[in-house]
């Protein structure tokens, strides 16, 4: 994975934006205090998907 997003500038950008998201940021930080994966609300995670395809697929919003 480091090898894609940080791979150039483009990939690590759209990393960034990826991060700033809501959904993302509380399941990380649950994780990280919990040292454990969480689950969330069922559509936290399929939002989450969803903008990942995006991002990979570069149909993101720059």
């Amino acid at each position: 994975m480091q090898w894609f997003w940080y791979g150039s500038d483009r990939p690590r950008e759209q990393f960034v934006r990826l991060c700033r998201d809501p959904d993302i940021q509380k399941i990380t930080w649950n994780a990280y205090m919990n040292n454990a994966l969480v689950r969330a609300r069922p559509m936290a995670h399929v939002r989450i998907f969803v903008k990942g395809l995006a991002h990979l697929a570069g149909l993101a919003r720059p």
